[in-house]
């Protein structure tokens, strides 16, 4: 695939922040039922029930930290970056997730439909250990996810990368224009 110069300098970046499953909200929530719990005993029994208090608020305010994690998508020419932040604001944890090379792009189109075949057909043909995918979509059933198909680069040289994406508008015009004919979603399912 010959590059375009002119095409080759586009650049987006894109947060896709993931919904915090049901489970981990009934924890959160029954941590601070029990922060709660600890200060009313702590009033009727003194200092003592300071300790479980404190540590109570301050385990619920790390594990909010590290189950609110954002997605960030950073396209940089024919390279698209995916960052995976997440932890405390004392403490942010910042990951390179993923890396692919679009030159090298299968497909891209909607989660379920027909024009994923190709890229579906690729994945499967592939073996276990030749093939990896990533969840980087907010993981909300009202949000349907995008699903990108190509041969890894990088540290997956060799193998199928699948990565379900919640790409906007603007990052849908900006793949259309950098891979033609190969990415089929619609800006209004997303």
């Amino acid at each position: 695939m010959a590059l375009n110069p002119e095409i080759a300098n586009i650049t987006y970046r894109q947060s896709v922040i993931r919904k915090i499953p049901t489970a981990n909200k009934i924890v959160l929530a029954l941590m601070y039922v029990a922060v709660f719990i600890f200060a009313i005993l702590g009033a009727m029994w003194g200092t003592l029930m300071l300790i479980p208090t404190l540590g109570t608020l301050f385990f619920a305010w790390y594990y909010k930290g590290v189950n609110s994690i954002t997605y960030e998508y950073q396209l940089d020419g024919y390279d698209l970056h995916i960052r995976r932040l997440s932890g405390t604001r004392a403490k942010p944890v910042n990951v390179a997730f993923a890396y692919v090379d679009l030159t090298r792009l299968i497909v891209i189109a909607d989660q379920f439909s027909e024009q994923i075949a190709q890229g579906e057909a690729a994945f499967e043909a592939a073996g276990k250990k030749r093939r990896v995918t990533y969840y980087t979509s907010a993981q909300d059933p009202d949000k349907p996810s995008v699903v990108l198909y190509a041969r890894g680069s990088g540290p997956e040289e060799g193998m199928i990368v699948r990565i379900y994406l919640q790409p906007t508008g603007p990052l849908l015009h900006c793949l259309r224009t950098l891979c033609p004919g190969k990415v089929f979603t619609h800006v209004e399912l997303v």
